[in-house]
């Protein structure tokens, strides 16, 4: 069995083979800009039919990284990459890993979720909420009570606000909790497109 250090050491290994491979490589690269500041976002370069509801592109980084209220975050993130593969451990996925020293950040593939804006430093930003996520967000209604819809953050914007970069080796590593309840089609998605880059060499 390995232990954290080696398994950090094949993870790193990992996604420097995706970046260092400019030729012939799965992966296509693109940039967003922010004044000096530029993040490259590398993605597969095929692409599964229809399944943007848990498949995210370029555009869609880009999008939520232009809506992003907190920019000078950014110099903690040289490159987004696009893994577009689903690992499960029981009931938890793993939702990013993140390179420290390299200031790569790694997103996997996972059920779609939000995190609260209530009580959060984003209260004041809440009606920035990108409308992508319109379907997945809810309007805090008039009434009071447990059922109350609670307004929520992109995925994305959580991590943003996390991660820091230092010059160890650290990987930190991302995990979300899911729901068997809602494992449903929205599961048997992910594992499907997973699945099809699996078999593509991703």
């Amino acid at each position: 069995m390995q232990g954290t250090g080696e398994l950090e050491d094949d993870i790193a290994l990992d996604i420097d083979n995706i970046l260092r491979n400019r030729f012939d490589s799965p992966y296509l690269k693109d940039r967003f800009r922010h004044g000096n500041t530029g993040i490259d976002i590398v993605y597969p370069r095929i692409a599964y039919g229809n399944a943007k509801s848990v498949m995210k592109g370029p555009d869609h980084v880009r999008y939520l990284l232009s809506l992003y209220p907190y920019k000078s975050d950014f110099d903690n993130i040289d490159k987004i990459v696009l893994r577009p593969r689903h690992i499960e451990f029981g009931d938890m996925e793993l939702m990013a890993l993140y390179l420290r020293r390299k200031r790569i950040l790694v997103y996997y593939l996972h059920h779609p979720h939000v995190y609260p804006v209530r009580d959060s430093r984003f209260l004041q930003y809440a009606e920035m909420v990108p409308a992508a996520a319109a379907e997945l967000l809810h309007r805090e209604s008039e009434h009071k009570g447990p059922d109350k819809p609670e307004r929520g953050l992109p995925a994305l914007w959580y991590l943003l606000s996390i991660v820091s970069h230092s010059d160890d080796s650290t990987i930190d590593k991302f995990f979300v909790r899911s729901n068997p309840r809602e494992r449903g089609e929205a599961g048997r998605l992910i594992r499907e497109v997973s699945f099809y880059y699996s078999r593509h060499g991703y």
